[in-house]
């Protein structure tokens, strides 16, 4: 691959020796994504290159790298001095040492590692000409991070492993290295010096990142080492020629770092680096891999490196016994439906989508932005002047919903703006004749607000939209938003309600996650059911009040992209269904977007942060099936766990499984990133009566029931002709599978294979007794 903006990447396969010696434009770096490598650099002594390890290659050094494993990857970038410098206005020609790796922990160079995978893809993508100015952030925050960890000044000796800008403090490191093997104690070295103890160890960790102790032991096993790979003296010897007290302490010390014990490295490393030298008047021998398998080989070992820890977690056999006398119940919410501004619904294909929503899963609320604009009265002055927005609460009526109207206060709005608006909305609703018989059960009126609002002026209009529903109306309920990130002005406002007692009859809270991070842990995913719980416990212990309101989550996303839907092929069902089932205890109502361009007409950006049931007429996102699933599930809880919930329904139980990961997306742009960490799951049905039973199978994964593979397979345009479109929607459907079987032991075992955010159904059904 060409270099852009001071980087050239590019990944190789070393079949037997690759030699590379930079000149002084440029300096590498050698990545180990698959394999270990011998290296040699500049005559010195061979060593190790271990997988998801790296080593630097400074200008004019000569480096040589040999395979030990026929399957191999290695990772080489280079950066180019010149374009750098253009970047940052100053020379800079730096000298980088490995050894310093060694004195800094692996969750350091961990990070440094998803600084360069970024950087990679970054500069990978086609589309990173457009936006330099990012591209640029991420190679210089790379090279920060690295100067961070192994920078150093080229007139400092090579075989320093630490520097300081500091006098005192680099005395100490030049007092270290030198009289490494004899007994070295800060205390004295603090006494010499006219400075306290812990001053000294609190300096030395602040100027160096490392504690004394650990810096000293460093050296000394860095020694020790060497003498390991170039004398046969016994390990005893070894330990007290650099410095250590006993060979004890020598041993537990390197069996902590390397992970074996002195006497096995001996035998193994260097008994393999003698098998391996390195026959420097070979010629280079490799290949180089293409762009798009590069970026396939990397995404999956950053899955893998991301979630090794959680695949080890996951177990392979599931017990599920059936047999229980009380049961929990699952109250499923009720369902929101946004269809964005109030326009859209009198558009053609938002009507086909809800019409098919309806036949399917049917939902129970129409939210949306203000009223329709009547841009052409005068052709229905004598038959009806509120014509499209008759038609809109036609169309909610004859489809058995009940419409959520979201009125907006902003900064400019004033009390007489604010009651012309109202007294619209009053004339809309009073002209449209069947509107109180039409939606007895009740309509909605939401209140949201501006950032900034004052309180004094929310309060203003509040009290009078208050008093404005119950003075006009019998079926009308007034609710609030509450945005997560404005929780004190929702509570100061939610105060002055009490006091008022003008109470909303609901709040409507809705959660926007933007922040986007090199490296998310589950606990920023679950941070939305947190803000959620820390404002139902806060209402459940406010006092005052008669009665408390309905929570409804109205909108909501559980992981945040700033990339279009179409761009990556991220599944996440497996997070939403999970999401679904902790709703289900603490809510009354959970809202869901109609299609991306309902969410694009509310201008809030990040489309693909929240959640859509269509994604263009008729085809269907993800979502669909897992709304259609979570439907069919019992509402008796026989058990539930973190990946399941097993519920009963007369002679039916259901299993609904999510093998559920919180992953960032923007690791997600390739197609198979998610796969790697596919498993087999067991799934034992225990204490079954006797008899003959149906079981069904539902598995929701990206390859059954998700939009996207199916959609690039088909040419992933949007202006699609009918045989595509047709292929699209018989594609994009869960794996449905049936059968019969007798039951005489009382067991039946499932089995599937699982990748990550994949659902899985299955329903059992007793249909004869034995």
């Amino acid at each position: 691959m060409g270099y852009h903006q001071g980087l050239a990447t590019q990944l190789v396969k070393v079949n037997s020796i690759l030699v590379n010696e930079n000149n002084r434009h440029s300096f590498s770096l050698f990545y180990a994504i698959e394999g270990d490598f011998l290296c040699q650099k500049n005559k010195q002594t061979s060593f190790l290159l271990k997988e998801g390890n790296f080593v630097i290659n400074n200008s004019s050094e000569l480096l040589v790298l040999k395979q030990t494993t026929q399957h191999n990857s290695l990772l080489h970038l280079t950066f180019y001095f010149s374009e750098i410098e253009k970047m940052i206005g100053q020379d800079w020609r730096p000298f980088f040492s490995d050894e310093r790796l060694a004195n800094f922990s692996e969750e350091d160079k961990q990070k440094l590692s998803e600084k360069m995978f970024r950087l990679i893809l970054e500069y990978s993508d086609i589309q990173s000409k457009d936006r330099p100015f990012q591209s640029m952030t991420y190679l210089l925050s790379f090279l920060d991070g690295l100067n961070k960890i192994v920078l150093i000044e080229e007139s400092v000796k090579k075989n320093q492993l630490l520097v300081s800008d500091h006098p005192k403090i680099m005395s100490i490191i030049e007092y270290v290295e030198e009289y490494y093997k004899q007994r070295i104690s800060l205390k004295d070295i603090a006494q010499k010096e006219y400075l306290s103890e812990a001053y000294l160890s609190r300096l030395f960790k602040e100027e160096t990142g490392i504690n004394f102790s650990d810096y000293v032991d460093n050296i000394r096993l860095k020694h020790g080492v060497e003498e390991l790979r170039n004398s046969r003296l016994p390990v005893l010897t070894i330990a007290l020629n650099n410095g250590f007290a006993t060979g004890k302490r020598f041993t537990k010390l390197f069996k902590e770092k390397y992970g074996i014990t002195p006497h096995n490295y001996r035998k193994q490393e260097v008994a393999k680096l003698e098998d391996l030298k390195i026959d420097r008047e070979m010629t280079e021998d490799y290949s180089i891999f293409s762009k798009e398998e590069m970026l396939q080989i990397i995404a999956q070992f950053m899955l893998n490196q991301n979630l090794k820890k959680e695949s080890l977690d996951l177990p392979s056999q599931y017990q599920l016994d059936v047999k229980k006398e009380s049961y929990g119940i699952l109250k499923k919410p009720e369902r929101i439906i946004n269809i964005g501004l109030a326009e859209n619904g009198i558009s053609e294909d938002v009507r086909y989508q809800i019409r098919l929503l309806q036949e399917k899963i049917p939902f129970d609320y129409i939210r949306f932005s203000g009223l329709c604009s009547e841009s052409d009265k005068r052709h229905y002055v004598i038959m009806d002047k509120h014509v499209n927005n008759h038609r809109l609460f036609s169309f909610i009526n004859e489809m058995r919903l009940k419409p959520m109207i979201v009125l907006e206060i902003k900064k400019e709005t004033t009390l007489e703006s604010w009651k012309k608006e109202l007294a619209y909305l009053r004339e809309v609703i009073q002209g449209y004749v069947h509107f109180e018989a039409s939606f007895k059960s009740g309509w909605f009126l939401e209140l949201s607000s501006e950032r900034d609002i004052s309180l004094a002026s929310y309060q203003e209009l509040y009290r009078y939209a208050f008093d404005f529903l119950y003075n006009n109306f019998t079926t009308g309920f007034l609710g609030v938003t509450n945005p997560y990130q404005e929780e004190t002005c929702f509570k100061e406002a939610y105060k002055w309600m009490a006091e008022t007692e003008r109470m909303p009859h609901f709040i409507s809270f809705t959660y926007r996650d933007y922040a986007l991070k090199s490296q998310r842990e589950e606990s920023d995913h679950l941070e939305f059911i947190e803000k959620l719980d820390e404002l139902l416990l806060w209402l459940s212990n406010y006092q005052g009040i008669s009665r408390q309101p309905d929570i409804l989550v109205t909108e909501w996303n559980i992981i945040a992209s700033d990339s279009h839907v179409l761009s990556g092929t991220f599944f996440r069902s497996g997070i939403v269904l999970k999401s679904l089932v902790q709703l289900s205890s603490r809510v009354k109502g959970v809202g869901f977007w109609l299609n991306l361009e309902s969410e694009l007409c509310q201008d809030i950006g990040n489309q693909d942060s929240n959640l859509s049931i269509f994604l263009h007429g008729p085809l269907r996102r993800p979502l669909f099936f897992v709304l259609t699933l979570f439907e069919r599930v019992g509402d008796q809880i026989i058990s539930e766990t973190d990946r399941y919930i097993l519920t009963k329904r007369f002679n039916s139980y259901y299993l609904l499984f999510y093998n559920y990961y919180y992953i960032d997306p923007a690791n997600t742009a390739y197609e198979n990133l998610w796969k790697t960490s596919k498993k087999e799951a067991i799934f034992k049905f225990n204490q079954l009566k006797k008899g003959n039973y149906l079981v069904k199978r539902f598995l929701l994964d990206s390859n059954h029931g998700g939009i996207y593979n199916q959609w690039l397979k088909a040419g992933g345009t949007i202006e699609m002709d009918t045989d595509i479109q047709e292929f699209l929607l018989q594609s994009v459907v869960p794996d449905f599978q049936m059968r019969k079987i007798e039951v005489n032991d009382g067991v039946i075992e499932e089995r599937t294979s699982l990748e990550i955010n994949a659902c899985y159904l299955v329903i059992i059904n007793r249909i004869t007794e034995d």
